[in-house]
């Protein structure tokens, strides 16, 4: 059962990845609207909500983006997720949840105990 869901962590990291995406531009739907309104360059500095809202967002791509690799590695190369990459994700999700308990942070602990299983 451990291996079915380690093979599937890519997937499962996406769809967090995708959530994480679809959240941010609803929880920052207006300082994305303000962003889209100064003409998108160089209109986050010194606007703090813009500011949260792209690292957000960026986040989110970031994440689909190991997500995808993790992916194409398990599936298409058929090989393991290295340990480390479980250990790091624990510790930032770890660092996260301590800064920011009520945060979708919790959603990616349970998937990187899953990568960290040898």
């Amino acid at each position: 059962m451990a291996a079915k869901l380690k093979s599937y962590s890519g997937t499962m990291l996406a769809w967090t990845a995708v959530l994480h995406t679809v959240v941010g531009i609803f929880v920052y739907w207006q300082p994305l609207a303000d962003i889209g309104r100064s003409g998108l360059f160089n209109s986050i500095d010194p606007h703090y909500d813009r500011g949260s809202a792209f690292w957000f967002l960026l986040f989110g791509a970031l994440l689909f983006m190991l997500a995808e690799l993790i992916r194409w590695l398990t599936q298409v190369k058929r090989m393991e997720i290295p340990k480390f990459i479980g250990v790091y994700m624990l510790g930032l999700c770890l660092v996260g949840v301590f800064f920011m308990p009520v945060s979708g942070f919790w959603l990616v602990i349970p998937q990187a105990l899953i990568m960290m299983r040898g």
